[in-house]
């Protein structure tokens, strides 16, 4: 493979902007922002109905007599327990810490956890997990869709769990009370009215805190016993999976000839697309580091975001290692613990590589990184503090309200170099420090 011509990169990269997915590089119209409104205010009203009317079906099927009480830590009457944790792939490395503060509250039990379909491989190698039960949030439109939905509630009864807990959102509140567990828990601002028989006060956001707090403080709730190390999530990498990964990182080199550190991009957001950086910014991060660097950056993705590594690719005068859409979760899970850096947005990979010890560089705009961002002590997060970020209120995905989020925007490629020059330093990596334009944003490494 070879270098391709700069002036044809340049054509690339404005055909690029041209074509953009979801008009991330231009503005939309004023028609197509007027729809966004109209349909996060229809969207806002049928969810305070819908959620009305699942409590009034909550309280007409509401337990009755005694409940039971909340066991406590080392209950040997305690032998099945659930997490239900069906959102995103990022929140699903952020629950494992409860199922660590569970395990020492119960050493005996079973832990088993609900999740989406498209997350649950990244548990494959967890070893304290008994069962990884999977939900396909498009159950309903499927054929036999209703039928698959009864199977999974009957799975979850036959188990016959003493506790189960909703770790986020109103959903997992149902499939709480549908397990037919006799202590659930949750907090109580977000579940549907009567579904959780012992409510935790509050709920996300009311206090300003990280996720992983939110998550160990309905751990404890349960009978879990925390200890601080747990503010950090960790993953097992799957050693099939790591084999794979040493092989084909080693026969990239050899094709490529590249001899520096091995530098992973994420450009995707599956949130929102106010929380990516832009294709561009990437793709000329990718020629500093391999001009200067002599690394072997390799881009990753989901199937659905492979248009955006592609873009990447295509921008970048220097050839790319692109396995969007190649690799499974475990897969995934074994490259970022094979990279010596992750430059990403605020993603679910990120959290990935925080918890198999992966130096990462983050760009945040949007989301606030002290309630969602890396859990690394090391992680460098990068931001712009402007007066309208961060924006997001977890209400809807993470989208610009003025069509162009220039608080991603504005963080340019050198200033991320700089930022991955220092994580090769800190760990070992003899690279010459670089100079950014640090002096107009935050840099900062968060606990």
């Amino acid at each position: 493979m070879t270098a391709r011509n700069p002036k044809v990169a340049q054509l690339a990269r404005r055909q690029s902007a041209k074509t953009s997915v979801g008009g991330y590089e231009q503005r939309p119209s004023l028609d197509v922002r007027a729809l966004r409104v109209v349909q996060r205010v229809v969207k806002r009203r049928a969810q305070k109905l819908l959620w009305h009317g699942i409590g009034a079906m909550g309280y007409a099927v509401r337990r009755r007599g005694a409940i039971t009480p909340v066991p406590r830590s080392g209950d040997p009457c305690v032998r099945r327990i659930l997490l239900v944790r069906v959102d995103l792939l990022g929140d699903t490395v952020l629950t494992t810490p409860a199922i660590a503060a569970l395990r020492r509250g119960y050493p005996k039990a079973k832990i088993d956890v609900l999740v989406q379909r498209s997350t649950a491989a990244v548990l494959a190698a967890e070893r304290e997990i008994a069962q990884v039960i999977t939900y396909d949030p498009q159950i309903v439109q499927q054929r036999g869709g209703w039928m698959n939905g009864l199977k999974l509630v009957r799975r979850l009864r036959k188990a016959r769990y003493d506790i189960a807990i909703s770790v986020a959102g109103d959903l997992g509140s149902i499939f709480t009370r549908l397990s037919g567990a006799k202590c659930t828990i949750g907090y109580a601002g977000e579940a549907y009215p009567h579904m959780l028989t012992h409510p935790v006060p509050g709920g996300r956001y009311a206090v300003a805190q990280h996720e992983t707090q939110y998550v160990l403080a309905l751990a404890e709730a349960a009978g879990g016993i925390t200890h601080n190390t747990d503010a950090r999530p960790r993953l097992h990498v799957a050693p099939d999976a790591q084999r794979e990964m040493t092989a084909m990182l080693r026969l990239s080199r050899a094709q490529l000839g590249r001899t520096g550190p091995v530098i992973a991009m994420h450009a995707g957001a599956r949130n929102g697309q106010a929380k990516r950086w832009p294709s561009r910014h990437f793709a000329a991060l990718a020629d500093l580091l391999a001009e200067e660097l002599d690394a072997l950056v390799v881009v990753t993705g989901a199937p659905n975001e492979a248009t955006i590594a592609q873009n990447i690719v295509r921008q970048a005068n220097h050839p790319l290692i692109n396995v969007s859409g190649k690799t499974s979760l475990p897969q995934l899970t074994a490259l970022l613990a094979q990279s010596n850096v992750l430059v990403t947005g605020d993603s679910g990979p990120m959290h990935i590589a925080c918890a198999v010890d992966t130096p990462v560089v983050v760009m945040h705009g949007p989301t606030d990184p002290a309630l969602s961002g890396p859990t690394a002590p090391d992680a460098i997060v990068l931001r712009h503090h402007l007066w309208c970020s961060p924006c997001y209120d977890a209400s809807a995905t993470a989208e610009c309200r003025f069509g162009n989020p220039i608080c991603m925007k504005a963080i340019t490629p050198h200033t991320v170099l700089a930022a991955v020059r220092r994580q090769l330093l800190a760990h070992g990596w003899d690279s010459q420090r670089g100079t950014g334009d640090e002096n107009q944003l935050s840099v900062s490494s968060l606990p």
